[in-house]
């Protein structure tokens, strides 16, 4: 892959596209699509229509095999005029029914080989998408100390967009919101976030010990095992780290709003009376995302973009090359602001929730 990208630019109607060089990229970003159905779709846009398609089974093996690559250059535009390109690094990994203890331990050796893709010269800040930085804190890896740049988890964007999205989602009444995955870094984030807000919160999650530290920073909220507070609550955040559908919702009223931001997403399908659903955790751009691969805008962002890999293009494009989002802890109500308005100078505002089943 080159370190530029062009951008053509149609000159008068009878003249020809001129092609307009791009700065090299300064930023990367990590991520991987959310199942192998994904990968098969962004796989057949590529080939296009005169060729025949490979089985998911195909695809499936293949993507558990390849390692971790540059898939393209993205551009980004601000309404400011500023603009940035940024190397798009693909980990190629697979949250689904498969995944277990042994296959997040293999993913340790993927994910630093994806972090060795992305220090390439001329970057100056990486940002981790999905299970990348989950696999990281997982084996305690220290990208930003081993290879001397600045690697950001977006998670502070991530938890103020969420944030954002609930507030947008309430119906005015005063509702209990239950925050699965409450003890990671997005989901106590965003319980901090809400609890300044005066909502209610119930924290669930895999492990009772930060659970209930967290809890006993937030006066009035409770910790709850999922089947307890389900039929609860009024609002349900899905932010766990659960492969695809491993949260059932068949005990949240029908009433309540589900918002999923898992990559991949964690719900399993609701029955036919079940709760309102929408993904959570995306953002929209002023500018539309650029890339020297338009299949891939096609297939992965379909329009928007994950919050965790926008706040490092905000972050680039505002000039400040810095681990805003790193460890555990430190995203706070007043972090997010601070983070959440940056992203809005630059056009990356929350996306609107579109209401769809669990399944889609």
């Amino acid at each position: 892959m080159g370190t530029e990208t062009a951008h053509s630019e149609r000159g008068p109607a009878s003249g020809p596209a001129r092609s307009v060089p791009l700065p090299a990229p300064v930023a990367a970003a990590i991520g991987h699509l959310e199942s192998a159905e994904a990968y098969s779709d962004f796989l057949s846009a590529t080939r296009g229509p005169g060729l025949h398609p490979a089985s998911l089974e195909q695809v499936d093996r293949l993507v558990r095999r390849l390692e971790p690559m540059p898939v393209c250059n993205l551009v980004v535009r601000s309404p400011t005029g500023a603009v940035i390109t940024a190397v798009y690094i693909d980990a190629f990994l697979l949250a689904d029914a498969k995944w277990g203890l042994a296959a997040a331990a293999g993913a340790v050796t993927r994910v630093q080989a994806a972090y060795r893709m992305a220090a390439q010269p001329g970057v100056r800040l990486v940002t981790l998408g999905g299970f990348s930085s989950i696999v990281g804190e997982f084996a305690k890896l220290n990208p930003s100390r081993d290879h001397g740049i600045a690697f950001t988890t977006g998670n502070a964007l991530t938890a103020a967009v969420i944030a954002e999205q609930v507030l947008d989602g309430l119906d005015g009444a005063a509702t209990t919101v239950t925050v699965v995955g409450a003890a990671g870094d997005v989901g106590s984030g965003l319980c901090r976030i809400l609890h300044s807000r005066g909502l209610r919160l119930l924290l669930v999650g895999r492990r009772p010990g930060p659970l209930e530290a967290l809890a006993a920073t937030l006066p009035g909220a409770a910790v709850r095992h999922w089947d307890d507070a389900a039929p609860e609550s009024g609002v349900v955040v899905l932010v766990s780290s659960a492969s695809h559908g491993g949260v059932p919702l068949d005990g949240v009223p029908a009433r309540a709003l589900v918002l999923d931001a898992g990559h991949p997403p964690n719900a399993g399908a609701p029955s036919a009376r079940g709760p309102r659903y929408a993904r959570a955790g995306r953002v929209q751009l002023h500018h539309p995302l650029e890339s020297d691969l338009p299949e891939f805008i096609d297939c992965y962002s379909r329009g928007e973009l994950h919050a965790c890999l926008a706040e490092g293009m905000a972050l680039a494009l505002e000039g400040r090359f810095e681990s805003y989002s790193s460890g555990r802890g430190g995203i706070t109500p007043e972090r997010a602001a601070d983070i959440l308005a940056l992203a809005a100078r630059h056009g990356i505002e929350p996306a609107p929730l579109t209401l769809r089943p669990a399944d889609d």
